[in-house]
């Protein structure tokens, strides 16, 4: 008897014009996404049921090529908004932010499962500052999906989330706390890029927030700016052709002056942060960079500091991973 093997329907239309990378890795991942597909037809399941077994690599093959190419996957996994979107918030688009989202998905659920223990247990997950959610819909594999959350103070943010992710649930939030969110509510929260922009005081007063949302035991996760980048602010004036460049790279150069009190302060454990100067909405922003001693030293008041890592090949940024108590 010669023995059928499972073929993904949407395996034939487009072979053409991948190239042969592109076929092997279709051919290669071809029979889970078929499972994956026979599971999102059954009445009463969720993404956590489709998606549970797939291996990291597979996961995220179906969240860029796999939904660009084949249309039966592209109903199942989140969509993407408009390239222009996606580089505004992140300096990339399609699968190069999608990997960088990725790693840090990978980096956060590593975190939690080291601190807390397996993340299919999570009773809930929030990504604080989602932008348009590049980040958090890789936990709908491993979490139910009324569990994954998440909040942003742009509108344009949240609506592009409600769009493209139909199954986690995201909330327009007022970029000073409170939030709406109830008590108790998450096992983790994480926020990528977003410490990294927040002066002191407001800073402190989400860190209260977060306290209050987490659940004991909780995880709280957080990047931030690491003492390069104050080297790197002072290395743009120094560029003949930065009037050529974006205007964020000329708001750039003109903070953390002098470098060398700068430089002093961060050593020093102190809090560095710099504003825009922009008025509205967003007049709160800017650049911040957090020392590990500012951290020991304030963020131990509320939680139990675990983990402070300051290592690019872990992360671009640096990270902070704390413990409700």
């Amino acid at each position: 008897m010669t023995r059928q093997v499972c073929k993904a329907p949407f395996l034939d239309y487009n072979c053409q014009i991948m190239n042969l990378a592109s076929v092997v890795r279709a051919v290669r991942n071809g029979p889970m996404a078929c499972r994956v597909l026979a599971r999102s037809k059954r009445t009463g399941t969720t993404p956590r049921d489709w998606f549970s077994g797939v291996d990291d690599d597979t996961w995220l093959w179906m969240n860029t090529v796999g939904r660009r190419r084949f249309r039966p996957l592209a109903a199942i996994v989140p969509g993407v908004p408009d390239a222009y979107m996606q580089t505004n918030y992140t300096g990339n688009s399609e699968d190069a932010t999608l990997r960088e989202g990725f790693v840090a998905y990978r980096l956060f659920k590593n975190y939690y499962e080291t601190h807390v223990g397996p993340i299919a247990s999570c009773r809930g997950v929030l990504d604080f500052g989602c932008g348009w959610g590049r980040i958090v819909r890789f936990f709908l594999r491993d979490v139910l999906a009324e569990k994954v959350s998440g909040v942003d103070h742009s509108e344009e943010a949240i609506q592009a989330c409600r769009k493209t992710n139909r199954w986690s649930t995201f909330s327009l939030i007022d970029p000073h706390p409170p939030t709406a969110l109830p008590n108790n509510s998450f096992d983790l929260i994480y926020l990528y890029s977003v410490f990294s922009h927040l002066p002191e005081e407001m800073h402190l007063t989400l860190l209260r927030e977060f306290q209050r949302l987490l659940v004991p035991g909780g995880l709280l996760i957080a990047t931030t700016r690491g003492r390069e980048f104050i080297q790197y602010c002072a290395s743009l004036q120094k560029d003949p052709h930065l009037q050529d460049q974006p205007r964020w790279l000329s708001q750039l150069s003109g903070i953390f002056q002098p470098e060398a009190a700068a430089l002093a302060a961060y050593d020093n454990g102190s809090f560095c942060y710099e504003e825009f100067g922009v008025e509205g909405r967003w007049s709160f922003w800017g650049e911040a960079c957090i020392p590990k001693e500012y951290v020991q030293k304030r963020w131990s008041e509320m939680f139990e500091v675990l983990d402070y890592v300051d290592d690019r090949a872990v992360c671009e940024q640096n990270v902070i991973v704390v413990r409700k108590t």
